[in-house]
């Protein structure tokens, strides 16, 4: 072969790679890059955004979900579960009329909404993927026993991403902020440095104020039932707007405002 048809054999070969690493840029990020979003990052990210607390766990710390309850389950490519918080103002809860906790509930369900869209999308343009997972609608929902799951349960997200404790009442109760804290969350296929859940407990093994304390005896063994709370608790006023009526499991709790 002479060297000019070796030169330009050779110039064709490095034409096609520079096309083609054109194409993979183009089209494609590298693995690295996902990995270039750290919890540091998410934490701070979801501050600016407006959580009150976030907090990472893995999916591999899901193994004692229910069938149909793992967030492999909602997405399989699922590496990382992010949690993140907004707190209740304590305030609401001192009104003589259950509208001003409603309307506060709502408010900061709102909020926590944007919150966790914010961070999805900010995720996202680093290159992973990202998904909000919401608290309604119910996937799930038992009409004998008025019993509703979301896809996932943000509780146990919060617990097992260290956010705070799970309380006789279901509830997560935070040291900084008590149980006064709404929840939300998310997952993504970056991998991420994991939190771990806190250590110790609040001494609701002893503790049964939340649980003789409801109405409606809906409280028993860390569970609700949710066939007696849901009525006595969600209802309507005489507009046919929904109102929260109760809030008694969470008022009585000595750790309502913090531990």
């Amino acid at each position: 072969m002479s060297v000019s048809r070796m030169d330009a054999c050779l110039f064709s070969l490095a034409n096609w790679v520079f096309q083609n690493l054109i194409f993979i840029f183009a089209f494609y990020k590298p693995l690295s890059v996902y990995y270039m979003i750290t919890t540091g990052l998410i934490k701070e990210w979801a501050v600016n955004f407006g959580a009150d607390l976030c907090g990472v766990a893995a999916v591999d710390d899901f193994t004692d979900s229910p069938q149909g309850f793992h967030p492999k389950d909602v997405y399989s490519a699922a590496r990382s579960v992010i949690s993140i918080a907004l707190r209740i103002p304590e305030g609401s809860m001192l009104a003589r009329t259950p509208v001003v906790y409603t309307a506060v509930d709502d408010l900061v369900s709102n909020k926590l909404d944007m919150v966790a869209i914010a961070l999805c999308d900010r995720i996202e343009r680093e290159g992973a993927k990202a998904m909000v997972i919401p608290s309604v609608p119910f996937d799930f929902w038992e009409e004998e026993t008025m019993t509703g799951k979301g896809i996932l349960s943000l509780t146990h997200m919060a617990y097992k991403a260290g956010l705070g404790y799970i309380g006789r009442n279901s509830m997560l109760c935070n040291p900084t902020y008590g149980n006064l804290v709404l929840l939300g969350g998310l997952l993504t296929n970056t991998v991420l440095e994991s939190d771990k859940p806190l250590e110790g407990g609040m001494g609701c093994e002893s503790c049964l104020l939340c649980e003789v304390s409801c109405p409606v005896g809906a409280i028993k063994d860390f569970m609700v039932d949710q066939s007696l709370c849901r009525p006595y608790s969600e209802t309507k006023n005489r507009r046919g707007a929904a109102i929260i009526s109760c809030c008694e499991c969470r008022m009585v709790c000595p750790y309502m405002t913090g531990m």
